[in-house]
């Protein structure tokens, strides 16, 4: 019988720690993640995305959200979709219903950590070293986009509510590197 391996988030243990009037840094541990392929003009293709996660895929810069899966558009081919859950029951899913469709699904839930930035200076502190104009009026709620944090690739996910925040998805290896220069530029 083959084991589980679940691997400790490099985060692990790591508090938000900042003063009072910077923003709340904290890790989504435990997150989902599926990267999904394929030709967003087919019918068929979107129509089987949208019958497996119950939305209808974003548009370009944008995502879309459904119960506990939200869809980040990385490409015009490429999604991620984010999952309170395991990925590999959402990617099973998708698996079973873009079966004879053209279509790549892998589960990437191992990959990349994500680090929440919320409070008042977020934008601001994100700022210091992204070069994405990241006022609302540009980078509005619901918008996606891949860059670079801080020389770090990431993909920026401004979260929809009341209070400012960006879901920061980095790469495992970078992410207590990332952690600490957000720490960091929030403080100074």
């Amino acid at each position: 019988m083959a084991e589980t391996l679940f691997r400790e988030s490099p985060l692990a243990g790591r508090n938000a720690g900042t003063d009072e009037g910077n923003p709340r840094i904290s890790e989504r541990a435990g997150l989902g993640q599926v990267n999904l392929r394929g030709d967003g003009a087919d019918e068929g293709f979107r129509q089987a995305v949208e019958a497996a996660l119950g939305l209808t895929l974003p548009e370009a810069g944008r995502s879309a959200g459904a119960g506990p899966v939200t869809v980040l558009w990385l490409g015009p081919d490429e999604w991620l979709a984010v999952t309170d859950g395991g990925g590999d029951e959402l990617a099973s899913s998708l698996r079973k219903a873009l079966s004879g469709v053209d279509a790549a699904v892998t589960d990437v839930s191992d990959a990349r950590v994500v680090i929440r930035l919320a409070g008042s200076r977020a934008s601001e502190v994100l700022a210091k070293g992204c070069t994405l104009d990241l006022h609302p009026r540009a980078f509005g709620p619901g918008q996606v986009a891949q860059s670079t944090l801080a020389k770090a690739d990431v993909i920026l996910f401004r979260i929809t509510g009341d209070d400012p925040a960006f879901d920061i998805l980095v790469g495992r290896s970078f992410a207590e590197y990332l952690w600490r220069w957000i720490e960091d530029a929030a403080n100074h």
